[in-house]
């Protein structure tokens, strides 16, 4: 029943009958697993790499991958993915060694298809777009100076 003058009643916590179905155990299987092809084997960095694909491996189905998902890493797959992207990209666009390589190189490197897929997930995760966050970690790029030949 609703409560006070709106009649406002309480979220109900809806989960599918396949969250119920598979076990405790199983999940905590899959969510080790998932760790390990995702993140140990760096499957992330494929462009085209899905959640069916995923599942694939796993020999399991989506409605399980988006269980776990959402029970044990608390998002979706597309989520789980992009957050190892950015944090990869961290590291590259902050080291000194990558000064040379273009956002985008860098963005192709863990995985975006397209430059403004990896500016949009960047900005999203730290709201800061990649460019801002190479200047705060390694100050402008230098410019080459022309000198005169003699």
């Amino acid at each position: 029943m609703g409560i006070g003058k709106y009649q406002i009643t309480e979220l109900k916590k809806c989960t599918a009958d396949y969250h119920n179905i598979l076990g405790d155990e199983r999940k905590d299987e899959l969510h080790d697993r998932i760790v390990e092809i995702i993140v140990d084997d760096k499957k992330y960095r494929e462009k085209n790499y899905t959640a069916s694909k995923l599942a694939a491996e796993l020999g399991t189905n989506l409605r399980y991958i988006s269980a776990v998902m959402t029970e044990r890493f608390h998002t979706n797959f597309n989520g789980l993915v992009n957050k190892h992207r950015i944090e990869e990209a961290m590291m590259l666009l902050a080291g000194e060694e990558y000064r040379d390589m273009s956002i985008t190189e860098i963005g192709e490197m863990v995985g975006f298809g397209t430059r403004q897929a990896f500016y949009a997930s960047f900005f999203r995760f730290l709201n800061t777009t990649p460019r801002e966050f190479r200047v705060k970690h390694l100050g402008p790029k230098k410019r080459k100076r022309r000198t005169k030949k003699d």
